[in-house]
């Protein structure tokens, strides 16, 4: 049950609010994994990989609403038909990295990646609305942190200005105003929801943060790959020692 401070804030507000540890931890468990994925563009191809199926997912559940006529998801559909999908830039990416045939080469759909495909689709057919905590996760991840992962992967793995990055990539409206709009757009609709509504709600944006870190922890890096992506980010001097 949320305090009675908590309940007044805007749906936004209280979701950073009620997963700032979980928020952390993730960004912890990203971080650490990401520092081995920069030593190597195979691997950091395969990590994307998990990534695309989870966005190929969690947009075709909320496609599928749409199609259903939905009426929550249609109050979101300009936003997110405007500029907010990911999934075709990741799966540019991923081909990048691993070759047009990268599906038939590699078996990079993890127990992990699976579970959380399951759990979108049966949010789909029985709570769509749903779907927009995850959206709220996901997407605006990549329109926020994810704009520092592009800028690392283009300078450590050495990329081209326009392959590689794609998923990172926003075209029309500023990954900053797709950001601002869904924000604004999820408070406004948030206005209507019961406390109930909302704790169902924000159980969700915590399942999304769970099935990341589940996957992230599935992601098996070596200790060869940690230290060489140590080296490629730290400053000789930190690496040679005093």
């Amino acid at each position: 049950m949320a305090d009675s401070a908590a309940a007044q804030l805007p749906l936004v507000a209280r979701l950073n609010k009620e997963s700032k540890k979980l928020h952390k931890l993730s960004n912890s468990l990203v971080n650490t994994k990401l520092v081995a994925l920069l030593s190597d563009r195979e691997l950091y191809g395969k990590a994307l990989a998990s990534f695309y199926y989870v966005f190929s997912a969690l947009e075709d559940a909320v496609d599928k609403a749409l199609e259903r006529n939905d009426p929550d998801l249609l109050k979101f559909k300009d936003t997110l038909k405007g500029g907010l999908y990911r999934a075709p830039g990741f799966r540019e990416d991923v081909e990048y990295f691993l070759g047009s045939d990268w599906e038939q080469r590699y078996k990079l759909r993890s127990e992990a990646v699976a579970a959380y495909e399951s759990h979108l689709q049966q949010l789909s057919a029985q709570q769509p609305r749903l779907l927009l905590a995850h959206v709220f996760t996901q997407h605006l991840a990549a329109a926020s942190g994810g704009q520092m992962v592009r800028r690392w992967a283009r300078r450590h793995l050495g990329l081209p200005e326009d392959k590689g990055t794609a998923a990172f990539e926003f075209k029309g409206d500023s990954n900053n105003t797709l950001r601002s709009h869904f924000k604004k757009q999820l408070d406004e609709w948030g206005r209507s929801l019961s406390e109930e509504e909302v704790q169902a709600f924000i159980g969700q944006h915590f399942a999304a943060f769970h099935h990341n870190n589940a996957i992230i922890r599935a992601f098996h890096v070596s200790l060869t790959s940690m230290l060489r992506g140590l080296a490629r980010i730290l400053p000789p001097r930190l690496l040679l020692g005093p």
